[in-house]
């Protein structure tokens, strides 16, 4: 069954907008998501670098070419972004000093496509590799090691959606006043 990336985005964008509104001290941004990539750019990809996308995950980037800010401060790469520049190279620099936790597990730069990387504070979200492929697992990585763990793609963007909603409730609440 195919996710239903529209109704998860537009959800997504109301409560960053709500957010937005209460936002006073301007903690996080209120982003859109890019315009959806092209299959090709995505079949590019994966000829160019051998790796074979997860469904749900290449799905989503045919709806919505990676996102700005789309969890606080962290940034949901586009294709061009998975393939290098700054995001990918912070994330390669972290992995290989990250936390012992991590490295016990047989993590590193080589096991695990960075999806989503905060170029601000050491939170990633990363996807295991294994012969090519990329699981469907989603895990959250920082440096005590790995915070949450998603057995889809689909369900860690439905996890940036509750835990968005629970910012809102923060905001509501007077809890994210400076």
């Amino acid at each position: 069954m195919m996710a239903d990336w529209p109704t998860r985005i537009i959800e997504l964008v109301r409560l960053k907008e709500a957010i937005s509104r209460l936002d006073v001290d301007r903690l996080f941004s209120s982003t859109l998501p890019s315009v959806a990539a092209p299959a090709s750019r995505l079949d590019a990809w994966e000829a160019g670098t051998g790796v074979t996308l997860d469904g749900g995950h290449r799905s989503f980037l045919l709806a919505a070419d990676g996102w700005p800010a789309f969890f606080e401060t962290q940034d949901l790469l586009s294709v061009d972004q998975l393939a290098g520049g700054r995001h990918r190279d912070v994330f390669t620099a972290w992995i290989e000093s990250a936390p012992a936790a991590a490295r016990a597990e047989g993590y590193s730069a080589a096991t695990l496509l960075p999806i989503a990387v905060d170029l601000e504070l050491p939170l990633y979200a990363a996807m295991p590799v294994t012969d090519g492929q990329v699981a469907s697992r989603v895990l959250s990585l920082d440096p005590s090691g790995i915070i949450d763990d998603f057995d889809s793609f689909e369900d860690y963007v439905d996890g940036v959606i509750e835990y968005t909603r629970r910012n809102l409730a923060d905001f509501e609440s007077g809890a994210y006043r400076l």
